[in-house]
Order: structure tokens, then C-alpha cells, then sequence
């Protein structure tokens, strides 16, 4: 194996390439165009700024190991599986492009910095690509992206939000120890292989909620409401890099599935309770812009009760709280339509022998009847709706202690 040294922005580095050298060649099997130019005296390979030509690297192996690029890196298409292109500890201050790029080797970018944009919008890999602990800095769209093999994320971290928008990901996408700071948007991906997924975690973060309210902008007496929301939305998860809320809520749900499907309940908890959580923003934002009134108004009253008995399935000590609490609340509305009662703060005066009594949903309706023989109306009323809730509430505590399965 020949190298040829390569200096980029005075940084002198090594190109391994199998085969000669051949610059200015446009028919290579695997290729990195940048703007170099090559010094005749010390055959090296220097950077290029000016706005000239740039140099084809002809060969099956192709490393840039430890290179800034002050300029944007073009990427071509490949046409010989035993290519390998790899970046190692590189620095992209410009922008990658390889739109409508084939690759049939392997394409490796291993501890990167892309600063700029990255653009792999149509572009298909045959073969495995690697982004092993790179570091995404502006926002990202993989637009109709083809991942036909391994597509690894490992330890890789997006500054800015990131969309798999009408990607496919044929066999395997691994997603471990990657971090979104912002959005994460797998909602519209073609998913026909599977998702690797550990120690994936992200906080909840800012959806593009707005959506329902942009559509007043570009509905008008010539096009309806169901062609303005695909424009405004087409143009969000396209070219904009925004997520719209029910992508957000349908990432949720892939990802908690994914979980499932591996029997890996604990960590798609979180998944589940995000999912729910966004239905409930989504259902007020909806129901805010007059969309699917109905609808949402009953996922907020569904939502809203999940929230605060057991949050979402997640959590059996809020479920107890809200028992006692809820069941503390009826007892005492209850308690004012018998006999002359009266409210007091001192603890030790409460009917706590009735009230652990009015926890049983299935207690007596005449359970108080050595203060009371003839209560009046409302005592029966608020007791049948406090042994809804009360029942509730324990139904809940115990979904909560179940969410392991």
C-alpha cells in the first residue's frame, strides 16, 4: 500500500490509497473531491483556497486521519463494494455534501466534527457507514437516505435537531449512547429492519407546535385545510429541520416498541410516558386552534387523570397520593350533609376510623351510621362519586407497581 502525504491547513497527514495515485480522473471507483492542489516540487498535496477545481483519489482505501477542512468536502459515488473511505479525528468547518451520491464500500467517520452542514439527502449506502463518536453541530435532515446495511450512531451526539425523513433503514440502525440535545425525529423513517437501542436517552424538548397555528397562513378560499397542512408540514420535515409535535409523539412511540419487542420494558418507560406526555401538548394545541375538537377534548380529560394518578403508568407513590388525597377530598364533602358537622384542623378529632372505612370502594352505604341514621341527599351522592375515584385511584397504584410487567 502506497501513501501519499497530504498537507491540509498546514497540518500534514497520510492518504493510504491501494492503488496509484491518480488526480483529476473522473471515472474512480472510490472518491473524496476536495480542494487540494498538488505542489510539483515536494509532490505533496496542498489545500486549495481558491474557488478552482478540486482532485479525485483514485483507490479501494481512502484515510483521512487528524485533517481540518477549511472548505466543503464533496463526496461521489463509489462502484466497487471493497471501497473504503474513512475520517478520523477530523474537523469539518464547511460543509459535507453527498447528495444523490451510490456507495457500495464502506464509509467510516469515526470522532468527526461536522460544523457545517451535512447533506445526504437521496444518497444510498450499500454498505456499512459509520458515524462512531462524531459530533453534529447543525441541524440535520437525512432526507430519502438509503441505509441498505449498518448505519452505526454510536456515542454520537446532535447538537441541533436530527430527522430521518423517508429514510429506510434496511437491516440495522445502532443507537447506542447517542444524544440528541435538541429533537430527535424518526417518525417518518421506513423501518424494515431494527433498531439497537441502549443507553438512548434524551429530555423532552421543543416540537414545532406552531404548526397548527401556521396553517391560517396558508389557508384561503383556493386550497383546503388538509392541503395547507401538508405544505406547511412538508416544508417543516423536509427542508426546515422543524419536528412537528405528532412526529415527536410518533418517535416516542417507535422507540418504546422497539424496547418491547427486545422484552426491554425498564428503558422503554420513559419512551411511554414521553409519548403520552406530548399527546397531551398536542391535544391542547389542537383543541387551542379548533382541530378535532372533540377528540381532543376527551384525550385531555384521559391524559390529564393519567398525569396526576400515577404519571402515566410511571410512578405508584403519586398513585397513592392521589388516592388518599382524592378519597380525603370526598370523605370531607361527604361528611358535611350528616348531622351537625363541622370542620376542625386538629388532627386527632378527623374520623379516621370512617375514612379508612370510606378507602374500601365497596364499604356500606349506611357505614356512618352511628352519627348519622338519616343523612341527608348529597351524603350518598358524593359518597358513589368518591367510590368511583377512590377505585380509580387504586386501579392506578397498581398499574403503577406493574409497569415492569
Amino acid at each position: 500500500m502506497e501513501r501519499s502525504t497530504v498537507i491540509v491547513n498546514g497540518v500534514t497527514t497520510l492518504i493510504s490509497v491501494s492503488n496509484n495515485n491518480t488526480f483529476n480522473d473522473t471515472r474512480f471507483e472510490c472518491s473524496v473531491n476536495v480542494p487540494f492542489k498538488q505542489d510539483s516540487k515536494n509532490a505533496e498535496l496542498i489545500l486549495d483556497e481558491s474557488n478552482g477545481g478540486s482532485v479525485s483519489l483514485k483507490g479501494y482505501s481512502i484515510t483521512f486521519d487528524d485533517c481540518t477542512f477549511a472548505v466543503s468536502v464533496f463526496m461521489s459515488s463509489d462502484n466497487n463494494k471493497d471501497c473504503v473511505i474513512t475520517f478520523s479525528n477530523c474537523i469539518f468547518e464547511n460543509d459535507v455534501l453527498a447528495e444523490d451520491a451510490v456507495f457500495y464500500g464502506k464509509v467510516r467517520f469515526r470522532n468527526c466534527h461536522f460544523k457545517g452542514n451535512v447533506n445526504f439527502r437521496n444518497t444510498t449506502f450499500n454498505n456499512l457507514v459509520d458515524f462512531w463518536s462524531s459530533t453534529f453541530y447543525k441541524p440535520t435532515t437525512f432526507y430519502k437516505t438509503d441505509f441498505k446495511d449498518i448505519i452505526v450512531f454510536s456515542a454520537v451526539n446532535f447538537k441541533e435537531n436530527v430527522l430521518f425523513t423517508y429514510s429506510l433503514i434496511e437491516k440495522l440502525m445502532i443507537l447506542r449512547g447517542t444524544y440528541p440535545e435538541k429533537g430527535f425525529d424518526i417518525s417518518l423513517a421506513i423501518i424494515s429492519g431494527e433498531l439497537s437501542i441502549f443507553d438512548f436517552k434524551f429530555d423532552d424538548y421543543s416540537s414545532y407546535g406552531e404548526i397548527y397555528k401556521d396553517l391560517g397562513k396558508e389557508i384561503d378560499d383556493k386550497i383546503s385545510y388538509q392541503r395547507a397542512y401538508e405544505v406547511v408540514y412538508e416544508k417543516s420535515v423536509s427542508r426546515e429541520h422543524k419536528i412537528p409535535i405528532e412526529n415527536k409523539r410518533e418517535t416516542y412511540r417507535i422507540l418504546k416498541n422497539q424496547l418491547e419487542s427486545h422484552k426491554n420494558y425498564i428503558d422503554s418507560i420513559p419512551f411511554r410516558v414521553m409519548e403520552n406526555k406530548t399527546l397531551l401538548k398536542e391535544s391542547w394545541k389542537k383543541l387551542w386552534n379548533g382541530v378535532n375538537i372533540t377528540r381532543s377534548f376527551s384525550n385531555i380529560i384521559v391524559l390529564s387523570l393519567n398525569a396526576i394518578s400515577n404519571w402515566f403508568g410511571s410512578s405508584y407513590i403519586i398513585g397513592l397520593l392521589f388516592t388518599v388525597s382524592i378519597a380525603g377530598l370526598f370523605f370531607s364533602l361527604s361528611l358535611n350533609h350528616i348531622g351537625n358537622y363541622e370542620f376542625t384542623s386538629t388532627v386527632s378529632d378527623w374520623e379516621w376510623r370512617y375514612f379508612v372505612q370510606f378507602l374500601n370502594p365497596t364499604h356500606r352505604f349506611d357505614y356512618m351510621k352511628l352519627v348519622d341514621v338519616n343523612p341527608r341527599q348529597w351524603f350518598f351522592i358524593w359518597d358513589f362519586i368518591g367510590r368511583i375515584f377512590v377505585g380509580y385511584g387504586i386501579y392506578q397504584t397498581i398499574t403503577a407497581f406493574r409497569k415492569y410487567k
